[in-house]
């Protein structure tokens, strides 16, 4: 994994010169071109982590590990720093948690084909009530009450509806 260092082209010129190295000397102790250092030198900013960096490095007694930048800014994008990063995942997530909610929502207004079996022995061509398998004449059985007070309300029920049926009819 690339990380960036907090190592700039001024402090590895600083730590060449204190220990009394020319460009060419460090870049023949480091198995480079002088090139190479002098283009390291002058760079602006941090410098990335790669081969040429980490054999001067190694040459100058700077750890691998001494300054490195938590984040890793290459990987994120250019000019992407911890705090925005930070923002973009939460906006990330957000948005995830809205469209899983979306997609919920909509799952339950599917209408699809009841199947059931009808009287004939057909399939039901209804569609179904929304977020159902069933339409509504095939939505399930009714196994009717089971409790005593249950059974007792619907036998009410029976009486009541027969009572304003026969007052109807007359």
């Amino acid at each position: 994994m690339t990380r960036n260092l907090n190592l700039t082209g001024k402090r590895l010129q600083t730590a060449r010169k204190a220990m009394g190295f020319s460009q060419t000397d460090l870049a023949s102790l480091a198995g480079i071109a002088r090139c190479t250092v002098s283009y390291w030198e002058t760079k602006q900013g941090n410098l990335w982590r790669g081969h040429a960096v980490n054999k001067m490095m190694g040459v100058l007694g700077i750890s691998q590990v001494e300054g490195l930048i938590d984040t890793n800014t290459r990987a994120r994008g250019w000019g992407v720093t911890d705090p925005q990063q930070l923002a973009l995942d939460k906006a990330f997530k957000d948005e995830q948690k809205r469209l899983d909610a979306k997609a919920q929502r909509k799952a339950m207004l599917v209408r699809v084909l009841c199947l059931a079996k009808t009287r004939k022995g057909h399939p039901c061509k209804n569609k179904s009530e929304a977020g159902r398998k069933r339409c509504k004449f095939h939505g399930g059985m009714s196994t009717g009450p089971r409790t005593i007070e249950g059974k007792a309300r619907v036998a009410a029920a029976q009486r009541l509806r027969w009572q304003k049926y026969r007052k109807a009819m007359r």
